[in-house]
């Protein structure tokens, strides 16, 4: 996919990897952006005659509708939508908090499955549509187990969607892991995230690559990807690091309570 003189439409574009994306875009000449984030302060500084920015909790079906309307009417239409917003939780799961299940799931499943529904129903001709899942849609791990969930539930998505989407969609899985990022909500700055840790940055250059080359998935850190694939060779490697981040969990729980 040639990404010169594209209209994107990016999600979650305010912050982390949807931020560093925005930027890397703003490197090829031509490229239009419509930025959705429910924050678009940090967006004001970006280039007016190229990115245009939306304020929208995407978590909801009618601001979904509103943002395709408006990038459409904004850009003349949408050639690539980078479905970036999530969030996670990083908790022991118990109690009995319907909301707190529904939200996550809303924001980080429906939205893009829905997104990429009147994304469809808009557009003509050949179309791309980035799904950024995470390494935790292939692991799961102690803390966060809802986050996973969800990450699963797009994994699962994409390997039956591949079977039925239109030959006009080039659709694309992203799995980063670690990223650098203000991501986890309200939570204290000492919860034992997942290593290796990468940059925002260098996980946006694997994102445009991949969408150059037209790829299914991109894996944004090769350690993961490696890892992945020696599993299959010696089968203990994941559930080492399994249990290595459970102790992690443990460890961080009691120092809370």
């Amino acid at each position: 996919m040639r990404l010169d003189g594209k209209r994107f439409l990016i999600t979650g574009a305010s912050s982390g990897l949807g931020l560093a994306i925005v930027k890397r875009l703003l490197k090829v000449d031509g490229v239009q952006i419509f930025a959705v984030a429910r924050n678009i302060t940090p967006l004001e500084k970006m280039p007016v005659d190229r990115v245009f920015t939306f304020s929208a909790d995407v978590a909801r079906p009618k601001n979904i509708e509103n943002m395709l309307d408006e990038a459409i009417k904004q850009m003349g239409g949408v050639d690539c939508v980078i479905a970036n917003a999530g969030f996670g939780y990083y908790e022991q799961f118990y109690g009995k908090d319907y909301r707190h299940i529904e939200r996550i799931f809303q924001t980080n499943v429906l939205s893009p499955l829905y997104t990429l529904q009147r994304f469809l129903a808009k557009t003509d001709g050949k179309v791309s549509f980035v799904v950024i899942s995470s390494m935790l849609g292939k692991m799961g791990l102690s803390g966060m187990s809802l986050y996973c969930a969800t990450k699963y539930a797009l994994d699962g998505f994409a390997d039956s969607y591949k079977f039925e989407k239109p030959d006009r969609l080039h659709y694309m899985t992203v799995y980063p892991i670690g990223l650098k990022t203000n991501f986890w909500r309200r939570l204290p700055d000492n919860i034992p995230l997942p290593r290796p840790l990468q940059s925002a940055d260098s996980a946006a250059c694997a994102v445009i690559k991949g969408l150059q080359n037209e790829k299914r998935a991109v894996y944004t850190s090769p350690p993961s990807k490696i890892a992945l694939r020696a599993n299959g060779i010696i089968p203990f490697l994941i559930p080492s690091y399994q249990l290595i981040n459970k102790k992690k969990f443990d460890k961080w729980r009691k120092s809370i309570h």
